[in-house]
């Protein structure tokens, strides 16, 4: 039975925030930025060829004949003639990207992934052909495997049938890799038809020696109600390959339930603004008392912290968080507390901040803002706490201040307390939010905002 969008979302979304996922992006993924599908590509040559297309067309078989009649050097002219454009921007793509995928694989020659990364200032590694796979890096860049080669290397690529029966042998060590990755991760197969056999001769061979222990994989597909096969398609795909199936009406409904697995991602990342500059012995006590429970807390109730190294308060905070994921044999610590410090020292240095602020509230849900340095003259302005409250109020995060007599964060919790009405998940909660409160009943408080708040969306 195919899955519902709730139950998706929820699934892989577990499974972005883990770190465990790749995208396999189809023949539908660049028709939406703008390029042809293999129908569009290859109808011109069939009407060379003088014969009709269909449905059930093999293209490989297609572009075999037009080979055989007009030769290779043609079929790759007209290739490049359609693919080899700056085509690159879709609403598609930019959800896809934001999803945070580590590994990329897809059937396509064009470049639009590569572009996409590009413009958002992002490194990427392609890999085309099986010596590239000595320079593949799992940590540093995004990956990009592109199964049926790249429009850079037009005598490469796989588009005869007499190519992708020399598959298995031309592209040993990508398909020894993408098994692999296949047991490893789970993979968002969209724009993908399955249609070739190149992923489900991947699958098949997989579950014959893992059986019912491989892993389950996701595909997003747009429900055929007048092929009468296409239910019995969808159910073999989960039992037989292990892929389950989301059925939308339209492709156009795709970007919108990407933006909602994309949101409840960010709803499971809560930022931690604050710093003090000075030390003071009963600020310091709390902000390790704080540290210690919500931290414990927070992660215990499977969030994740996202910190920005702020003075003395981050170094707390980030220190009881390893220890608490320590103590519980976590690993992947990474995966838990991401770290991403606001450091420029050029001219430009407090626009590049500013800039990297946004970014990293803007991939959460929550923030949290407790001390904050005022100025000399007891103002804010000059405050990164501040700063960092006006990005996530304008970004409509949910906002948890913490009021700390004569701190930055004692004067945003009563900004939020005057206007109450705009925090509709603070009510009744507000006036525990201070440091008078007990720091362990506040966990147990911020808890229970970042859930109510996680509910209510989902």
């Amino acid at each position: 039975m195919p899955i519902g969008r709730a139950q998706f979302i929820a699934q892989f979304a577990k499974q972005a925030l883990d770190s465990r996922i790749s995208l396999f992006l189809g023949a539908g993924g660049s028709c939406d930025v703008g390029y042809p599908n293999w129908a569009a590509l290859f109808a011109p040559l069939a009407q060379e060829l003088q014969i009709s297309t269909s449905e059930s067309t093999n293209y490989y078989q297609l572009a075999q004949y037009y080979v055989n009649n007009f030769g290779s050097a043609a079929l790759r002219q007209k290739i490049n003639e359609r693919i080899n454009r700056n085509h690159y921007q879709s609403e598609l793509l930019s959800e896809l990207l934001n999803v945070g995928f580590n590994n990329i694989w897809t059937t396509n020659f064009d470049n639009a992934l590569e572009m996409n990364y590009q413009k958002r200032g992002i490194l990427t590694n392609k890999v085309f052909k099986d010596p590239d796979f000595s320079n593949v890096d799992l940590s540093k860049r995004i990956n990009i495997f592109k199964m049926n080669g790249d429009v850079s290397n037009l005598d490469g690529i796989v588009a005869t049938q007499s190519d992708f029966e020399a598959y298995a042998d031309s592209h040993r060590v990508m398909l020894m890799f993408f098994k692999r990755e296949l047991i490893s991760n789970t993979f968002l197969f969209i724009g993908y038809s399955f249609a070739d056999h190149l992923v489900l001769d991947c699958l098949s061979e997989i579950t014959r020696y893992l059986g019912e222990s491989s892993n389950y994989h996701y595909t997003i597909m747009k429900n055929d109600k007048k092929d009468p096969y296409f239910n019995y398609f969808v159910e073999d795909l989960e039992k037989r390959y292990h892929i389950r199936v989301l059925l939308v009406d339209k492709y156009e409904e795709i970007p919108a339930v990407l933006a909602d697995l994309n949101e409840r991602i960010r709803c499971k990342k809560v930022f931690f603004s604050g710093a003090f500059s000075a030390y003071n012995q009963s600020i310091e006590e709390y902000s390790h008392g704080f540290s210690r429970h919500v931290a414990s807390s927070v992660l215990a109730a499977d969030y994740r912290i996202v910190n920005g190294i702020g003075r003395r308060f981050g170094t707390h905070l980030i220190g009881y968080a390893t220890e608490y994921l320590a103590k519980e044999g976590i690993k992947d610590i990474e995966r838990h507390l991401i770290i991403r410090p606001f450091v420029a020292h050029d001219s430009d240095a407090e626009k590049k901040k500013r800039a990297g602020r946004e970014k990293i509230i803007g991939q959460c849900g929550a923030a949290i803002f407790v001390f904050g340095d005022q100025d000399h003259n007891g103002q804010n302005n000059m405050s990164g706490v501040m700063e960092e409250f006006e990005i996530a109020r304008q970004q409509h995060k949910t906002i948890i201040p913490i009021a700390y007599p004569g701190m930055v964060s004692s004067s945003i919790w009563d900004m939020v307390k005057q206007s109450i009405t705009e925090y509709p998940y603070l009510e009744g909660k507000i006036d525990f939010l201070t440091s008078d409160y007990p720091v362990d009943k506040l966990a147990e408080i911020i808890v229970q905002i970042l859930d109510s708040v996680s509910s209510s969306k989902y």
